[in-house]
């Protein structure tokens, strides 16, 4: 099967599940809130390689799309259920972070199509931290502690929403140059921003140096490679979202995107043959 000239593997991505957050970040201005969400995500990528959580920016917001009418971006964090004490451990550390950046609140950006969930209360995880000097508001309906600081104050909502039915996904570019990779996952990236509810992990654009059969320069070193004929570089677009639903869309719509790049040869994504996660998102079926 092709797409715009490229070939679409017959194959699966294999994603297991996630718990997700989903924040949104406002600020007096927009570049705050970037600053805000770029540290709330901070290091974060992919927990299988050491990071202490998943985690992704999905997009701006603008101000009549927030609830305290500032402008804002939305970041969303997760992590398997099995982690689901060092996830709470981090997200709180990343909130109290988030004092650092001036004129920033922290709002619940759970969607409504999300039906499985857990309320996670962030006031008792972080309260220790106040001294006392916290003080409760209301913003929009919604229960906040306003913390002071030096420029003004900080303000969180107390009470956050956790996806029970997160998971994961990905696609992976087989391309005749490192550029035309490079550009087809950033393609991939603009088009799951437009989705809501999915976020790259970490940055987005990962090359995996520890699959060596999907290394180019490997190709005819290791006993078995899954490098096409004519590749040069191969680069994942790691993802995951706030329920299965919106990442088939998220998937779908990156997949769209990157075939619209020159030099991409084909898209395919990995697995190992269902052993690794339950969720198997077929290729083909995502784009017919």
């Amino acid at each position: 099967m092709k797409l715009h000239g490229v070939y679409i593997q017959d194959t699966f991505a294999e994603a297991w599940d996630l718990e997700v957050a989903r924040v949104i970040l406002t600020a007096m201005e927009e570049d705050i809130a970037w600053a805000a969400a770029q540290q709330f995500a901070g290091a974060a990528g992919s927990s299988e390689l050491g990071s202490r959580i998943n985690a992704g920016i999905e997009h701006a917001l603008p101000p009549q799309d927030t609830p305290d009418g500032r402008p804002g971006v939305v970041v969303s964090l997760a992590m398997p259920p099995s982690r689901h004490d060092q996830f709470v451990e981090e997200l709180a550390t990343r909130l109290v972070l988030a004092t650092l950046i001036p004129t920033v609140a922290v709002f619940d950006g759970m969607l409504s199509d999300v039906t499985s969930t857990a309320p996670l209360d962030l006031y008792a995880l972080t309260a220790h931290h106040w001294a006392g000097y916290e003080e409760e508001r209301e913003i929009a309906g919604r229960r906040m502690c306003e913390v002071p600081t030096t420029t003004g104050s900080f303000r969180y909502e107390k009470q956050i929403t956790i996806s029970l039915e997160g998971t994961d996904g990905h696609i992976v570019c087989f391309a005749e140059s490192q550029p035309a990779a490079v550009m087809a996952v950033k393609a991939a990236k603009a088009a799951i921003t437009r989705v809501g509810g999915a976020a790259p992990m970490g940055y987005g654009l990962e090359q995996v140096f520890r699959e060596h059969d999907y290394v180019p320069a490997l190709k005819h070193r290791v006993p078995v490679s899954r490098v096409p004929a004519g590749v040069k570089s191969a680069l994942n677009l790691l993802m995951f979202g706030v329920n299965a639903a919106r990442m088939r869309i998220a998937m779908r719509e990156a997949i769209r995107a990157a075939c619209h790049v020159d030099g991409v040869l084909e898209i395919g994504a990995m697995n190992f043959g269902g052993q690794f996660g339950r969720h198997q998102y077929w290729l083909r079926e995502l784009v017919q």
